[in-house]
């Protein structure tokens, strides 16, 4: 076989760059700006504290305008990344056809068109040209738009932010409205002693505190695909970045890199390894069960996660709340299934219970969907058959009387057909012989 140096060394850096990557996914992220805002990511730029975040964690980043005429995100019918943040002011209209995990970061400016693409998502934006005011919670000496959202703001599931918070400084700011769609998730909701108005100070018509939204939102779709809304460009700069506030640090570091790691589906990753069912006692999964079998199903689940060395790695997954259905058209069974064993990767959660007494075709099926973690659905068909003509018991305990009455039944005719046979010719025989 032919050696290829230039081959090796490309098989050498993608183990390089595959062992340097933290998410589940992949580690290309692109980063779409405005043609104006790209020397801030450079140098001495006002976002280079969130791109070198972003590569520190092992990311290639890839940074482009909004209106590049080589923005393409995917070819041959492949993304051409894995993550997207959008930190323009312009919609990026094939952005939901890729399904790209993606960060909205959104300003007072953003034209109509990303608005429109929000809107798919069930997010209405604050008024155009509105920002987030607060007269009682904003950086001392500065406009009534710097807002601190305090750390009882933050009400995003522990899969999302861990940890507790400090003060976030959410500058020049718009909050989103949550519709009715159910994968959405509010992660930091503004004051109650906010309210929506223009830089002014003035209060825009038709608002009114208490009814601000959120300021950072996030929603995960049924493909497990993860977007995000951050409504403040200034929270990601380098001035609150890492900074002290009244003598605590800023909240706004932790808080987005904990919001892109779970973006980026470094965080709340959920996979099943394997399912397996069979026979109590046996260990080969059956194609067919009989009914008033005793099953026994099990399966196995991984979480991803960083290591103290940072790097990916899958551990056990914990849960006290799972769940299995056995269906055919409805739930026939719903049992908890219990952790049995776990190793350095993986957790085994089983059950035993006994086939229904009908026949058809079943599903062992565990739907987990929590807030925060990928949804873990697995199916898997079996069947169950009525007992064949030679496995029926012989003898069945509940018919013990019918049993006794056929035989009694029988008995007695046989008695009384003895008794007739030999009483009734005898008395005959004698009459005839007188």
């Amino acid at each position: 076989m032919r050696f290829s140096a230039p081959s090796f060394l490309v098989g050498l850096l993608a183990l390089a760059i595959g062992a340097d990557a933290r998410s589940s996914t992949g580690d290309r992220v692109l980063l779409v700006v405005d043609k104006e805002d790209r020397a801030q990511f450079k140098g001495e730029g006002t976002y280079t504290k969130f791109l070198d975040s972003l590569k520190s964690r092992g990311y290639q980043v890839q940074i482009k305008s909004a209106d590049a005429k080589d923005l393409v995100l995917s070819s041959f019918g492949e993304p051409e990344y894995d993550h997207m943040v959008v930190m323009a002011s312009k919609a990026i209209l094939d952005a939901q056809a890729t399904h790209l995990n993606t960060l909205y970061v959104l300003s007072p400016d953003m034209d109509d068109l990303l608005r429109s693409t929000l809107r798919e998502y069930d997010v209405e934006p604050s008024p155009a040209g509105s920002e987030l005011l607060d007269a009682f919670s904003h950086v001392g000496g500065g406009s009534l738009s710097d807002v601190v959202l305090p750390a009882d703001s933050v009400v995003a599931p522990k899969p999302v932010v861990p940890d507790s918070l400090g003060p976030i400084v959410f500058p020049h700011g718009v909050t989103v409205q949550l519709g009715e769609n159910p994968y959405l998730l509010p992660l930091i909701v503004a004051p109650g002693t906010s309210y929506l108005g223009k830089s002014n100070g003035k209060q825009i018509g038709g608002t009114a505190p208490h009814s601000s939204g959120a300021a950072v939102a996030a929603m995960q779709n049924r493909q497990n695909v993860r977007i995000g809304f951050a409504g403040s460009k200034e929270m990601l700069s380098n001035e609150w970045w890492g900074k002290k506030l009244d003598g605590k640090e800023t909240g706004n570091r932790k808080a987005i890199e904990d919001l892109t790691k779970w973006l980026f589906q470094e965080t709340g990753v959920v996979k099943v390894v394997e399912t397996r069912h069979h026979r109590k006692g046996g260990s080969e999964p059956e194609e067919e069960y009989r009914k008033k079998d005793e099953v026994t199903y099990s399966i196995t689940l991984s979480e991803h996660a960083t290591s103290a060395s940072g790097e990916s790695e899958w551990k056990p997954f914990n849960a006290e709340d799972l769940q299995l259905e056995f269906v055919m058209l409805d739930p026939s069974i719903r049992t908890a299934l219990h952790r049995v064993s776990s190793d350095s990767t993986s957790s085994t959660y089983s059950t035993d219970f006994i086939a229904p007494d009908r026949h058809g075709v079943f599903k062992f099926v565990v739907r987990y969907l929590r807030p925060g973690l990928t949804y873990v659905e697995t199916a898997d068909k079996t069947s169950v058959v009525p007992l064949r003509h030679d496995e029926h018991p012989r003898w069945i305990t509940g018919a013990y009387p019918f049993y006794a009455g056929c035989i009694s039944t029988a008995g007695a005719f046989l008695l009384f057909a003895y008794l007739w046979v030999n009483t009734g010719e005898h008395d005959k025989g004698k009459k005839k012989a007188e």
